[in-house]
């Protein structure tokens, strides 16, 4: 049964990280043998629709709300330079994502989960930085940014751990009140080899030796708890649909 498309989104210039992130979502997917048909893993890159932008009377570039990443990141970055965060340390908004995201038109006429990468560093309210943050059964948006050394190297395999951290909190891994977990920024796990763990100084490199590992053994990159949560999820989520299905169903009767 086809539940939800899971799309890759992403700044102009990080194409080469699509597959990367095909790979990260597949990896925590393979523990959900039953349900990984049912959602596939679409790459939409830099999107925007054929009506994302114009050019105004005065001959400036208008990008439409909701109609392309590029709008997205936008908003983002002014409500950065609002808050005067983009001057001095050149972050973009995470708060804002959330927002916009939370009120796409988009996402509310067609089911998905929707995977965000940007570049800029974000903050948060209340936060100096994030690597990334995520509506449960929605969306997730993370940057590339502290995952990129002085030469310009992008860690792949710390930033493949971070998109299936985040993507472990869409799809309902730690929900609050879950056993072997604790709450820091949200409930996660607190097994050693498990990559829903939390990592308040933004390095997840000790947990990518421990994810790459146990992929080597063919393990999966999350605990037994973490795959009894996420079959939960997988479940409510089926049941919801089909529960849905039979009420159109039988509204066609009528």
């Amino acid at each position: 049964m086809h539940m939800k498309d899971i799309y890759i989104t992403h700044e102009k210039g990080l194409e080469i990280l699509a597959p990367h992130i095909a790979d990260a979502i597949s990896d925590v997917m393979s523990a959900f043998p039953a349900y990984k048909n049912d959602y596939p893993i679409k790459n939409l890159g830099n999107w925007s629709a054929p009506d994302a932008k114009t050019i105004n009377s005065q001959g400036n570039l208008v990008l439409h709300e909701y109609k392309s990443i590029d709008w997205y990141i936008e908003r983002a970055r002014a409500r950065g330079r609002y808050d005067g965060r983009w001057q001095t340390r050149g972050q973009i908004s995470m708060d804002q994502f959330f927002s916009d995201l939370s009120a796409d038109p988009f996402a509310k006429k067609i089911p998905q989960l929707s995977i965000l990468v940007v570049k800029d560093d974000l903050y948060a309210n209340g936060l100096n930085f994030c690597l990334g943050c995520t509506k449960p059964n929605a969306f997730v948006v993370i940057s590339t940014k502290r995952f990129v050394d002085n030469n310009n190297h992008l860690d792949i395999e710390g930033f493949k751990t971070v998109v299936m951290h985040e993507f472990g909190h869409m799809i309902g891994l730690t929900p609050t009140g879950r056993k072997n977990s604790h709450e820091q920024l949200g409930t996660h796990c607190i097994d050693d080899g498990c990559i829903m763990q939390q990592r308040m100084d933004g390095d997840f490199r000790d947990i990518t030796l421990k994810r790459l590992e146990r992929k080597s053994k063919g393990l999966p990159p999350i605990c037994s708890d973490c795959i009894t949560a996420g079959n939960q999820y997988f479940q409510r989520e089926m049941i919801n649909q089909i529960q849905k299905n039979a009420m159109l169903s039988n509204s066609g009767r009528l």
